[in-house]
């Protein structure tokens, strides 16, 4: 059984992937949760709140990857980032009209956009290239990679292939777009 703020948080992410920020009523959204509107601004004091914390109980979901993950050989840094980008894929995949939405809102609510999805995905960026850091540290990345740009570098080629599926399909699955990625990617970064 769901709580009354999972129910609003699962309504409101559909809601908004379908409306957009400016579309996007609570209203809307109270009624899809089967929920009072005043409860909506009970648990969240505003629409905006309400989208910061869909941005944020979304990104939390995956930063657990790197909590304990081992790194003492490069099978290890081989594993985790598989992990990580599988993980990634899934949950774009998952929500893939929202992520969609977004996209498209950025020129119009780029402050926002910004500031949500900034703080949405720090935790888990910051573990990324905090492991990157280890990695490098141990002689497991060459000297002149930035762990900071690698791990943007990843994460930006999992969104695009996730985005693009509608057009490759056909020629192969996900999966094996992930596992590309992460050879493709290790071979760029391992000395």
């Amino acid at each position: 059984m769901f709580s009354t703020e999972d129910k609003l948080l699962r309504a409101a992410t559909t809601v908004f992937a379908k409306r957009g920020v400016s579309g996007a009523t609570t209203r809307e959204i109270a009624q899809k949760a089967k929920v009072n509107e005043v409860t909506l601004f009970r648990l969240f004091k505003n629409k905006e709140e309400l989208l910061r914390r869909v941005v944020l109980c979304s990104g939390q979901r995956f930063a657990e990857v790197f909590d304990a993950a081992p790194l003492e050989s490069a099978a290890d840094l081989r594993r985790t980032v598989e992990n990580y980008a599988r993980v990634y894929a899934q949950k774009l995949s998952e929500n893939e009209e929202f992520v969609r939405t977004f996209m498209g809102e950025l020129t119009r609510h780029l402050k926002l956009c910004r500031r949500l999805f900034v703080e949405g995905g720090a935790p888990t960026r910051q573990k990324f290239i905090a492991y990157l850091h280890a990695a490098k540290r141990r002689g497991l990345l060459r000297k002149g990679i930035d762990p900071t740009m690698a791990a943007d570098t990843l994460t930006a080629m999992i969104l695009g292939g996730v985005m693009r599926r509608p057009l490759t399909a056909a020629h192969y699955d996900l999966d094996d777009y992930v596992k590309t990625c992460v050879k493709i990617y290790l071979k760029g970064l391992q000395p």
